[in-house]
């Protein structure tokens, strides 16, 4: 291929890898999402170890952190799903804590979700049906026609098996702990694998769709 052939070519492949660059990084929610995914949670932790374990104030000043950021981020027009996931997400947590009065029991919510994580995913590689292919082709706006082809499927059984990787070991760490009731050490594992870990798991999937992307230019 010349080069005048393959400038155009490459210029795609840059394109395609920067919209994927943006995709995945508005799925972390920018800096933004980072700071307000975490921050509940270490109020949580701080105000649990200040107030001699005190589970009613705890609460106030956790879901009262997270009722703040919802407001902020109201006022800064970003997405409401993103608002009020997060909002909803602690309030549930707050709510199931209080209810039995039990302050491990803020973090069970996330442990549940995340283990349903792990086996939906697990489980869609086993039927042969990617579940990270279906998202991924969802928002670069593709239909399914990556199932028919064999490289594609190889590529996203390989992200489906990171993620699932991802979520599965915030479970193996966070369920003992649950059981064994070390709150303080839930809140601070819960913001160390939290968006931290997923960073991780988007840069790694990044790396592999470009890897992949590369491949096909030197096919090309």
């Amino acid at each position: 291929m010349t080069d005048s052939n393959s400038e155009p070519v490459d210029e795609s492949i840059a394109k395609e890898i920067k919209d994927d660059s943006e995709l995945l990084t508005s799925a972390l929610g920018g800096w933004s999402g980072v700071i307000d995914s975490g921050l509940p949670f270490i109020v949580f932790t701080i105000a649990y170890l200040v107030t001699d374990r005190n589970l009613e104030t705890t609460l106030y000043a956790s879901v009262g952190t997270a009722a703040v950021l919802a407001i902020l981020r109201l006022a800064r027009r970003q997405s409401l799903q993103q608002v009020f996931s997060g909002l909803i997400g602690i309030g549930i947590a707050a709510f199931i804590a209080k209810r039995t009065g039990n302050a491990d029991n803020f973090f069970l919510p996330g442990i549940l979700t995340n283990a349903a994580y792990a086996t939906a995913c697990l489980v869609s590689i086993l039927v042969k049906r990617p579940l990270l292919g279906y998202a991924i082709e969802a928002m670069r706006g593709n239909d399914t026609s990556w199932t028919k082809d064999a490289a594609k499927h190889k590529l996203f059984s390989s992200i489906t098996w990171l993620w699932t990787l991802v979520f599965g070991i915030r479970v193996a760490i966070m369920c003992p702990l649950y059981l064994l009731g070390q709150t303080a050490a839930l809140g601070t594992l819960k913001v160390l694998l939290g968006y931290p870990l997923f960073a991780l798991g988007i840069f790694l999937t990044y790396r592999l769709l470009t890897n992949a992307k590369a491949k096909e230019v030197d096919i090309a």
